[in-house]
């Protein structure tokens, strides 16, 4: 499965998560508010729910952004963590793409990739139930258009179905002048001024409240969780709240005497009672009728801070879960025991060493778990495959490390690039050119022409002579790869006051006292994904 289908999978299942768990909380809360006497009012309570849907649609993708900037774990599973590779032989680091896939014995299938399979569906579904709920707005939309008027405001029509059945209003975005918002009232209700003056005004607060647009948004729901019966009694339950706060509004507000709405909302429900049902998304007065008229004469005082209340608790609950989940569906985090197996198994004798410490840890599940790290390193690997040839035969003609191929990784990842490229690199420091990153003065100091007409740094094999000179050169001053890595980055006249200030010639002692940056680590890390590239699986 791709990364793209990845994140996607995730921010679904995150979706339905919250949606369930956030539905469920919300309706027990408010049980429990009204048994202690705290009850909300019907426009509380729709904000509340509205509030609720937001957060869990909202949360998923800000836990991702958030995610992108602090690591909480890799995109690998238990199964497939260095406990199941300790025991391994080490590999080579590298070997040669081979130029066409090997043929695939008779006798062995093909693996079904049946995560993209049920995704594919799962899309295909959703879209054939949108495209469909859509098709019938249009028609709807249509017959609208074909309706003697009433009356037009701006863009909101108010018209005569020719059929009987309930009072309803949509909307669908068009252009002007055309309307865009419908309030449909069936012709029979032309006998009773009162009862069309109350419903036409009903409807007009469901535009007013914004809840024919939010429609779409339940449409959608509707069509992406069909299988989740919690979320369709979430729709359901966000429709009658959004009628109830509709009554509450019209009589709280004065334009309606709870008599009159009351014999309103029952004569409304008689006529809904052998009418087809409506297109889903559009809304009508078909609803619970007793419920409504109960609330019409027990009105419920508004208290502002209760909602945010409820609101905030609900959220410090779907937060966490969020959070939870990103890291359930997406795996977890190298520990410092994993990583130093992980180190000791993949080691190669002679190679460079890694030493694995809580630094490279943490630089590890950076290059792995954030999507800019696990970006850069699989650009890195890939763009190995092209200079392999050339830069490993000059490390072993020099006899040093394969390992040093970390260098180019995180340098450059292996891209031989001019010195004012906004490429990334992840090495700290003054920025150079060509796969190795060297700086002018470097360059010409190993004899590389670098000027106006000339760079040779950009020469992979010329620029690797040099690279490989300057860590013969560092490994044979400091007798240590650490150290030596630490001047290939931060320049030996750096190490040379460091070690004679301190007296410590640990790199990693260094680094954790601030004496050195974190450029050691990043590298060590890099290698550990060099002999190990499952880890960005």
């Amino acid at each position: 499965m791709s990364t793209a289908l990845r994140a996607l999978a995730t921010g679904y299942v995150s979706v339905a998560v919250l949606l369930t768990v956030g539905f469920v909380l919300l309706r027990a809360a408010l049980a429990l508010m009204g048994r202690w006497g705290l009850p909300l009012s019907a426009r509380q309570t729709l904000r509340a729910g509205r509030a609720t849907l937001a957060l869990a649609l909202l949360l998923p993708p800000v836990c991702m952004a958030v995610r992108g900037l602090v690591p909480t774990g890799p995109l690998f599973t238990f199964e497939r963590s260095v406990v199941r590779l300790t025991t391994r032989l080490p590999e080579p680091a590298w070997s040669p793409r081979p130029a066409a896939p090997a043929p695939r014995s008779p006798g062995t299938p093909a693996s079904f990739p049946v995560g993209t399979a049920l995704a594919l569906l799962l899309g295909t579904a959703s879209a054939g139930h949108c495209a469909r709920q859509l098709r019938q707005h249009v028609r709807l939309i249509r017959r609208l258009e074909s309706q003697p008027r009433l009356r037009q405001v701006g863009r909101v029509a108010v018209v005569l179905r020719d059929t009987e059945g309930t009072a309803f209003s949509t909307w669908f975005p068009r252009r002007a002048p055309h309307p865009s918002a419908w309030v449909a009232v069936p012709s029979s209700l032309l006998e009773d001024a009162q009862g069309l003056r109350l419903t036409v005004l009903h409807e007009l607060q469901h535009h007013r409240q914004r809840d024919t647009v939010l429609a779409y948004v339940r449409l959608a729901l509707g069509a992406l969780f069909f299988w989740n019966p919690v979320v369709r009694a979430f729709e359901r339950w966000l429709a009658t709240c959004q009628e109830l706060a509709c009554d509450e509004a019209l009589v709280r507000g004065g334009k309606a005497c709870p008599h009159d709405y009351a014999r309103c909302l029952i004569e409304a429900a008689l006529r809904a009672t052998h009418a087809p049902p409506l297109p889903a998304g559009v809304t009508g007065m078909a609803h619970p009728t007793k419920r409504r008229i109960e609330m019409l004469f027990q009105p419920r005082p508004s208290r502002p801070h209760r909602t945010a209340g409820l609101v905030a608790a609900v959220a410090l609950t779907l937060v966490p879960l969020a959070l939870w989940a990103q890291s359930a569906t997406r795996g977890r985090a190298v520990t410092l025991a994993e990583a130093q197996a992980l180190a000791r198994s993949s080691q190669r004798q002679g190679d460079l060493p890694v030493v694995v410490d809580e630094q490279v840890v943490e630089k590890l599940n950076q290059l792995v778990t954030t999507p800019k790290g696990r970006a850069f390193m699989k650009k890195a690997l890939d763009n190995l495959g092209t200079h392999r040839e050339a830069l490993t035969r000059t490390l072993h003609a020099r006899k040093l490390p394969e390992g040093l191929l970390a260098v180019a990784m995180i340098e450059s990842a292996v891209t031989n690039m001019p010195e004012a490229s906004n490429l990334p690199s992840l090495a700290p420091g003054m920025r150079g050119a060509g796969v190795w990153m060297f700086i002018p003065s470097t360059a010409r100091q190993y004899g590389l022409r670098v000027d106006a007409e000339v760079d040779e740094r950009l020469d992979v094999a010329r620029e690797t002579e040099a690279a490989a000179a300057l860590f013969s050169d560092l490994h044979g001053r400091y007798k240590d790869w650490r150290l030596a890595l630490a001047a290939y980055n931060q320049g030996e006249k750096k190490v040379d006051r460091v070690l004679s200030e301190t007296g410590v010639r640990d790199a990693s002692e260094l680094a954790r006292a601030g004496h050195l940056n974190d450029y050691v680590s990043t590298v060590q890390a890099g290698l550990l994904i060099l002999r190990n590239p499952h880890l960005l699986d």
